[in-house]
């Protein structure tokens, strides 16, 4: 891939700066929640911790500390280094295409694992977080914008994936012919 499409560097732009949001407000609790000095910065998250409750008070009353370990804080911050090192590469380096596509294939994976777990910890602790919720604003409010986090850069993931294995038979291709 000789350049990064626009899609990908757009997705990585606008979900680092959203992680960065997300990870602040999880690292700021409980001052950013609601009826917290910070929590104007994140007033959207008053709804979403009555939504998902590992956002909300019950996960600091009960020292759950996933969220601020897991990709919602901590592994946020990691996640952005790569997609910004990827958005670096491809700008400023745009003759070594290969790295930026495994660099921007590490950020993707890294972020369809961590959602997964996400997903996968409410699942197998019975629905504790999300279960108290209708099927509407389960759907509406929690299964469509994480699934975003698994679509996009699953997407991503397949296009960079196959740069890189098509990098790689060239690689292979030019090794036997030596």
């Amino acid at each position: 891939m000789s350049h990064s499409p626009a899609w990908i560097r757009g997705w990585f732009l606008i979900s680092s700066i959203i992680v960065l949001w997300d990870a602040g407000y999880c690292l700021l609790r409980p001052h950013s929640m609601e009826g917290g000095k910070y929590n104007f910065l994140w007033r959207p998250y008053n709804l979403y911790a009555k939504i998902d409750t590992l956002y909300g008070i019950e996960a600091i009353e009960s020292n759950n500390g996933f969220t601020g370990a897991q990709g919602k804080s901590f592994m946020n911050l990691v996640e952005n280094a790569l997609n910004f090192s990827y958005l670096y590469y491809v700008s400023s380096n745009p003759q070594k295409p290969g790295r930026a596509s495994l660099i921007g294939f590490t950020a993707a994976i890294m972020t369809v694992a961590k959602t997964v777990l996400y997903w996968l910890v409410d699942f197998f602790a019975g629905m504790a977080h999300t279960g108290h919720n209708n099927l509407q604003d389960y759907i509406l409010l929690w299964i469509i914008p994480n699934g975003a986090w698994i679509l996009v850069p699953g997407l991503i993931a397949y296009t960079l994936g196959g740069d890189l294995v098509g990098r790689l038979d060239v690689a292979d291709k030019k090794e036997k012919a030596n």
